[in-house]
């Protein structure tokens, strides 16, 4: 009975010493004054700038906990990320090593915070308060919220077979949300007011009309290549029946009795000739369509082009996101029609590429190509695609290199990517998240 006692006293001490932090909470009150603590990080290349976000967390909190003997059960934290470069446009060198990131934070005790949006040190260190936890889908006859948390994420078919009448399980007729609920959440969505598709992997794509599965379309080049760069998912286990044959392979050699009887079958059937030795090639299938297909969708979805605050942007135009996609690390991606891809969370643009325009020629998503067709060159502050290099000097600083240049400003940092002096394409990371 001693022992048990102990044990839950000590529970009951170990819970309320442990400290819960809170971000934009309005009801947290201050309780004394705020502490305040500066670290910063040497940054050598882009993909490092989340892992060094979370070792600044990491240290902040530590150094906490060294100077305050007091752990306090509340803790509102106001916090900020900058960067700098000791270098400018006038002086480029081949230097890396000088952009530093520095980090602010301050940690307010206090009382009467929302214990439903309470973080533990964990999840405040990997900065979960700056993702997104829901993606919004839009429909004509309803709009269907997603938690990305806890929604299946597509990873492949159960039931990898279509036939005329049956798509991986589903039928035509069947709505949007049930195919959502089947098959979880799909690697990309394009959606007007009364058309939506929705593309599993790289090649498989669901046409609706007024909410309503109308047609399903395969095709190996569905997709253009840099929003493939995204996804990962291979189709190699794709059946295909005409309903009462046995089934054909992506890699079946068709006979041409064969190919008849697809076509007899489907709407649509595209084969080619594979070589696969040097005496012998094989007729495969490389595409293949059923019922109805949307041709187009009307954008709504307005260009960033840096002339607002980036979360002021999400802010405006948070409900006219038309082309959307989930890529492979289940963020969500806003890409504009002026070759924007914006990596949102939880009202932040987090990362931010800029592509460079590309032909649509081989796309064989219609509605996507049309989509991409209307697109405007890129355009950041005033610095547009096939720009001089020299023209970053109106953003910031930049180091420029044989291929790319080196960016920074008080927004943004990243890479330029340049040919013949010329700007191409851009990856940047926001100083704002």
């Amino acid at each position: 009975m001693r022992t048990l006692l102990f044990t839950l006293l000590c529970f009951w001490q170990c819970t309320a010493q442990a400290t819960n932090y809170f971000v934009k909470d309005k009801s947290c009150e201050a309780i004394s004054p705020e502490i305040e603590i500066s670290l910063s990080a040497t940054l050598r290349d882009l993909d490092n700038h989340q892992r060094k976000r979370q070792n600044l967390r990491q240290k902040a909190l530590n150094k906490y906990s060294e100077q305050y003997n007091q752990q306090h059960e509340q803790l509102y934290v106001e916090e900020r990320f900058t960067t700098n470069s000791s270098h400018s446009a006038e002086t480029p060198t081949i230097s890396r090593a000088q952009k530093k990131l520095h980090y602010l934070i301050k940690l307010i005790p206090s009382k009467n915070c929302n214990q439903q949006v309470a973080m533990t040190s964990e999840l405040f260190i990997s900065g979960m308060h700056k993702h997104s936890l829901s993606n919004t889908i839009e429909g004509n006859a309803i709009d269907v919220t997603l938690d990305i948390n806890s929604s299946p994420k597509f990873t492949q078919f159960n039931n990898p077979l279509i036939t005329p009448t049956n798509f991986f399980g589903l039928q035509f007729g069947s709505s949007y949300e049930q195919v959502l609920a089947s098959l979880g959440l799909a690697s990309l969505s394009l959606s007007d007011n009364n058309n939506a598709i929705l593309v599993y992997g790289r090649n498989h794509a669901f046409h609706f009309k007024n909410n309503v599965f109308i047609g399903y379309q395969f095709h190996e080049t569905l997709l253009p290549m840099v929003i493939n760069n995204e996804l990962s998912l291979a189709n190699e286990k794709l059946q295909i029946s005409t309903g009462t044959d046995q089934a054909i392979f992506l890699d079946t050699d068709l006979t041409q009795p064969a190919i008849n009887k697809l076509k007899n079958s489907f709407d649509e059937v595209e084969t080619a000739s594979y070589k696969v030795s040097i005496n012998k090639s094989e007729q495969r299938v490389v595409g293949i369509s059923h019922g109805e297909l949307v041709e187009h969708i009307k954008s709504n979805t307005q260009c960033y082009n840096g002339t607002i605050l980036a979360d002021e942007y999400l802010k405006k135009h948070k409900n006219s996101k038309t082309l959307k996609v989930v890529n492979e690390d289940h963020d969500n991606i806003i890409i504009t029609p002026c070759y924007e891809f914006i990596y949102e969370g939880n009202g932040y643009i987090s990362k931010l590429k800029l592509v460079e325009p590309f032909s649509t020629a081989k796309i064989k998503l219609a509605a996507l190509a049309g989509y991409i067709n209307q697109s405007t060159q890129w355009n950041l502050s005033g610095v547009k695609y096939n720009d001089p290099v020299a023209s970053l000097a109106k953003l910031g600083d930049y180091d420029e290199f044989f291929d790319s240049a080196e960016f920074t400003s008080q927004h943004w940092d990243g890479y330029f990517y340049i040919y013949d002096g010329k700007l191409l394409s851009a990856e940047l990371t926001s100083n704002d998240y």
